[in-house]
């Protein structure tokens, strides 16, 4: 076979090679070379007060925020267990993000209280809209993130996640 003067294609990346890649950017933002860094992935500010580095923050934001729309789906799934058979896709899918999320923040960024009581409507069509609603919500806020992630394979990430809302959210239960 004759040599090509062309460089081989790349293989396609995996999401967990995008994973660990992201993970691997995040745990180096976190620190800093100038010693400032309090090993949480916090730099101190001019003022003294703790400041996350950038990645670090978006990804305690991102954090925060699945967790907060994994709780909604939980409390909606006990409460219309029809509903929540259809919802298992969607269960699976923000505990993938989160666990993908947990290992890039530092223990000491990560949010300490759990999410707001998510107050799950009596009626299973009006439970499905409104938590489609904050489906929604996560999917524009997990887009967001990505635009303001330092990192590149961070913010392909963070829109991947985007997607497979997005994705969910076209078969959304009735």
């Amino acid at each position: 076979m004759p040599h090509s003067p062309w460089p081989a294609p790349e293989a396609p990346v995996s999401r967990r090679g995008l994973l660990l890649g992201g993970v691997g950017l995040l745990a180096l933002a976190g620190c800093s070379g100038d010693g400032s860094d309090d090993s949480g992935g916090r730099k101190r500010s001019p003022r003294g007060t703790p400041e996350l580095a950038p990645d670090v923050a978006v990804a305690t934001a991102a954090l925060e925020r699945i967790r907060a729309t994994r709780a909604a789906v939980d409390a909606t799934s006990t409460r219309h267990p029809a509903l929540g058979r259809e919802l298992a896709d969607v269960t699976e899918m923000h505990a993938a993000h989160e666990e993908s999320l947990v290992d890039a923040v530092p223990e000491r960024a990560r949010p300490d209280s759990p999410p707001a009581t998510y107050a799950v409507p009596p009626r299973r069509r009006v439970a499905a809209r409104e938590l489609a609603v904050a489906e929604g919500e996560l999917h524009a806020t997990l887009d967001e993130l990505a635009l303001r992630a330092e990192s590149g394979d961070f913010a392909r990430l963070l829109a991947s996640m985007g997607a497979g809302i997005a994705q969910q959210l076209a078969g959304w239960p009735q």
